[in-house]
């Protein structure tokens, strides 16, 4: 066993820094990788972020305090959810916070659309933020994109049978709180998925995947 000089209860610095890479490892054991934790497009966009954050949030299981913004758009979207009297300009549809559930080659995905029409079929994401939505950031957001990837994987209802929306309400700070701006608005982006869109983004979970194994370890 090695044994430390210690002055007042306190490694100094030159004593820590004696301490060997091979040491380190020893004492250190990295977390599995999280294969049983199914990929949500959560996990993929962060990990396109930031990989540093991603390892720390998916593998060492650190979690960063939610910001305003996130805690404002979950309140949001829970009231939605519960309380068709609130914010009625909002458009509903049959099912709402639908789990989605499936497994694609060996990768176990989850996903929770905020509404969801089967019978007519209709995709909708609400959305709150200061950040503009525009038809070019509807059209390339692969959330509704891997919804639609799962839908027909479980359903076999090919994407071009879809109507798809993005419902944006901007917000803003009032008293240093997240609020909607007054007078309320509304934006509605209408955007398609096509099959090739789809097959395009089941590679990418393939790629994403790999890259995260490879990444893992490198740490």
């Amino acid at each position: 066993m090695r044994r430390w000089k210690i002055a007042n209860g306190i490694l100094s610095r030159n004593t820590i820094e004696q301490i060997d890479h091979g040491y380190m490892l020893k004492i250190y054991k990295k977390p599995p990788f999280p294969y049983t934790r199914p990929l949500s497009w959560s996990q993929l966009s962060l990990f396109k972020y930031s990989k540093v954050q991603w390892y720390r949030s998916y593998v060492l299981g650190e979690k960063e305090l939610p910001s305003k913004e996130m805690l404002f758009g979950s309140y949001v979207d829970k009231k939605i959810q519960d309380d068709p009297m609130f914010l009625p300009e909002v458009p509903r549809c049959a099912i709402q916070q639908y789990k989605l559930a499936v497994n694609y080659n060996g990768i176990d995905l989850l996903g929770f659309p905020d509404q969801l029409d089967l019978d007519n079929p209709e995709l909708r994401d609400d959305k709150t933020g200061k950040k503009k939505w525009d038809q070019k950031r509807a059209d390339e957001t692969g959330q509704l994109t891997m919804y639609l990837f799962m839908i027909y994987l479980i359903l076999k209802i090919p994407p071009e049978s879809f109507r798809c929306f993005i419902d944006w309400m901007p917000t803003c700070l009032k008293n240093d709180e997240v609020a909607l701006i007054e007078p309320f608005e509304l934006k509605i982006i209408e955007t398609k998925r096509t099959m090739e869109d789809i097959v395009n983004f089941a590679k990418e979970i393939i790629e994403t995947r790999k890259a995260m194994i490879e990444y893992y370890n490198k740490q």
